[in-house]
């Protein structure tokens, strides 16, 4: 309320982090805005945002934050709050899984810019730290997951505080098991169950969470659905990515048949 009073025709939107109209954060602040500039690092969809008078779109960027730190630095900036450079590290290692998934040259360095800068690594980890609830919640999901044609799949119906940080912990965690190439945590969210995904790149999770009406990017995704079951839901994935597993396998078997 307080932005859609302030802005004129003179206003600059930035929108970072997606490229989807539907996923903003607010429609009548982007409808009002003359000037929108847009960065991400996700797949371009349908429903993009298209009347852009500046857009920064990077499939292959680790994520938005690094983007966000290279036209930092392009700016020539020598000093900055530390908190500002706290929360990009923080971007950085959130998408990177702490340096592992889709890390080049150009992610270390904008995190060493940014260290520059007086990020404090220290104070990052700890933005990531979660009670002992929540760390319970994550164990349980581990526990209980099932391994469905090299795909880990965990459900809840526990819709209590704590379950969604649970749930996109315990997708990163379950894929640290032997011959797991997806994760698929599924939890209840009002009259609906929400799904996050991971992956180590093989599998590409972003497909099989836009079949469901979801998005994100190749080795993290997710998606919100109405009036459905974790239950319901299962089948479901174990079928697309079943279909994509067949997928990659048999173009492997056509690329091995030619050379």
């Amino acid at each position: 309320e307080t932005a859609l009073e302030m802005m004129t025709e003179n206003t600059l939107l930035i929108i970072c982090d997606t490229n989807n109209k539907d996923l903003l954060d607010s429609r009548q602040i982007y409808e009002k805005a003359k000037n929108i500039v847009f960065i991400d690092h996700h797949r371009q969809v349908v429903n993009c945002i298209d009347n852009a008078v500046l857009s920064l779109h990077e499939p292959y960027a680790s994520s938005a934050s690094e983007m966000v730190a290279e036209v930092i630095q392009y700016f020539g900036y020598e000093q900055l709050s530390s908190y500002y450079a706290d929360a990009m590290l923080a971007g950085i290692m959130l998408d990177t899984k702490d340096f592992v998934m889709k890390t080049g040259v150009r992610t270390f360095e904008a995190a060493a810019y940014l260290k520059k800068l007086g990020a404090d690594t220290v104070a990052v980890k700890r933005l990531f730290a979660i009670s002992i609830e929540t760390g319970i919640k994550r164990s349980q999901l581990v526990e209980t997951a099932e391994i469905y044609n090299r795909c880990a799949i965990a459900a809840s119906e526990d819709s209590s505080d704590g379950i969604r940080i649970a749930t996109s912990q315990a997708a990163d965690e379950l894929l640290g098991i032997q011959g797991v190439d997806a994760s698929f945590v599924i939890y209840a969210a009002g009259t609906g169950a929400n799904i996050s995904a991971r992956s180590f790149g093989i599998m590409n999770v972003q497909i099989i969470m836009e079949h469901l009406g979801g998005g994100g990017h190749q080795t993290v995704a997710g998606v919100q659905l109405d009036n459905k079951r974790a239950v319901d839901i299962m089948p479901q994935i174990i079928s697309l990515a079943k279909k994509q597993l067949e997928e990659i396998d048999n173009n492997e078997s056509d690329l091995t048949a030619r050379y």
